[in-house]
């Protein structure tokens, strides 16, 4: 793999691109800030494949014929933990980029840790300690320093180095398979949308709302999700989500009802008192929007914890034997799930319903015997 090259001029960019048109695939990963700002600003993109590395500066060019290359949908991108760099591509052209190869998602259907972080996982793959030295840079900051070029650059080389590895082990093992289905999440433009009509369902408290609190602080939230997109500023900034929520216990019905509530700011009030007041008798006089209907969990008997504590260890024992990441597989709360009854579970679909979902079925139906051997714990028919 070649030096990095640092891409900010149309030339150079433009021979970059001509060198990626018919590449397979490519190891992708993005910089950013977003601390002052709605959406991320992007600060560089990193690219690698087994013959290129570079790291292009999207604030010195024109980056438009890049991301024509990136869009097309016969070059696989290969992600580590895809989801922030795939809602900056959706911010610049109103879609992810697909299709996608995510390493931390696939890493855990080989045996590796679950949510490894890249560095953990380049150490436990390829046994190369990368340094963290410039992890809280200042990537907007230019002129970039070689130290910081490099930092960048390891986030690709080593993914470059990463994905041809996971996906021999997945083929050998036939499990390409089964990351179909989440990578397919990662492109659908519905993940990364932030409509403000749902904007309340992001703020905690609005489950213990009801009536027309309720409806305040739906049609509170999307104003201010709409005005904070508008402006490109953090929504926190205009109002926090706990004030939003004493907004739609109280009801305020004039500017002096507002001032008066605890920790709204008198330029707030100022500023958009009057839209407020409007939008909260508007909202009084709608119902609101139904929330999701979330079933009441039943409660959970010391005899179904001891089930569940039984069939968690039928699920390692199976994980162990595949080499699978017992989390991939399923989760104690999904196994309590099963053992109330729910059959409508991932856990009985797919890959997991065929390496170990009938056999748990086949434990709950008394059809296997448990006994430890010799300090170990054997399952028989």
């Amino acid at each position: 793999m070649t030096h990095p090259q640092y891409i900010d001029t149309p030339e150079h960019l433009s021979a970059l691109c001509n060198s990626l048109k018919n590449v397979p695939w490519l190891a992708i990963d993005t910089e950013f800030q977003r601390e002052k700002t709605y959406r991320s600003i992007l600060a560089l993109i990193q690219i690698a494949t087994p013959d290129t590395v570079a790291i292009i500066d999207p604030i010195a060019c024109d980056i438009n014929p890049l991301l024509d290359i990136l869009y097309d949908k016969n070059i696989l991108k290969i992600f580590h933990a895809a989801r922030q760099d795939q809602e900056i591509f959706y911010d610049l052209r109103g879609e992810p980029l697909a299709p996608v190869f995510d390493t931390q998602i696939a890493a855990p259907i080989l045996g590796y840790p679950e949510q490894a972080g890249y560095a953990r996982l380049v150490n436990d793959v390829l046994g190369v300690q990368l340094t963290k030295a410039h992890s809280r840079t200042d990537w907007l900051r230019r002129p970039l320093s070689e130290e910081q070029i490099t930092y960048a650059a390891d986030d690709v080389i080593y993914l470059a180095k990463l994905y041809p590895l996971l996906a021999n082990q997945l083929k050998e093992k036939n499990r390409l398979d089964w990351l179909t289905p989440a990578f397919t999440d990662l492109c659908k433009p519905s993940l990364y949308a932030n409509p403000p009509e749902l904007a309340w369902k992001r703020i905690r408290a609005a489950k213990r709302l009801k009536g027309a609190s309720l409806s305040i602080l739906q049609k509170t939230a999307e104003w201010r999700e709409t005005l904070a997109q508008q402006k490109n500023i953090p929504r926190g900034w205009l109002i926090k989500d706990d004030l939003l929520i004493e907004l739609a216990k109280l009801k305020p019905t004039t500017v002096d009802s507002l001032s008066n509530i605890r920790g709204i700011p008198d330029k707030f009030t100022e500023k958009f008192g009057l839209a407020i007041i409007d939008i909260i008798a508007a909202a009084l006089e709608n119902k609101p929007a139904p929330k999701d209907i979330q079933k009441k969990p039943n409660k959970v008997s010391e005899k179904e914890e001891a089930l569940a504590d039984l069939l968690m260890a039928q699920v390692r024992l199976k994980a162990a034997d595949a080499n699978v990441n017992p989390s991939s597989i399923t989760s104690r709360k999904e196994l309590l799930q099963l053992i109330q009854g729910q059959r409508d579970l991932e856990l009985l679909s797919d890959w997991r319903n065929e390496m170990i979902g009938q056999d748990l079925m086949a434990t709950l139906n008394g059809l296997h015997t448990f006994q430890v051997v010799s300090g170990e714990l054997n399952i028989s028919t």
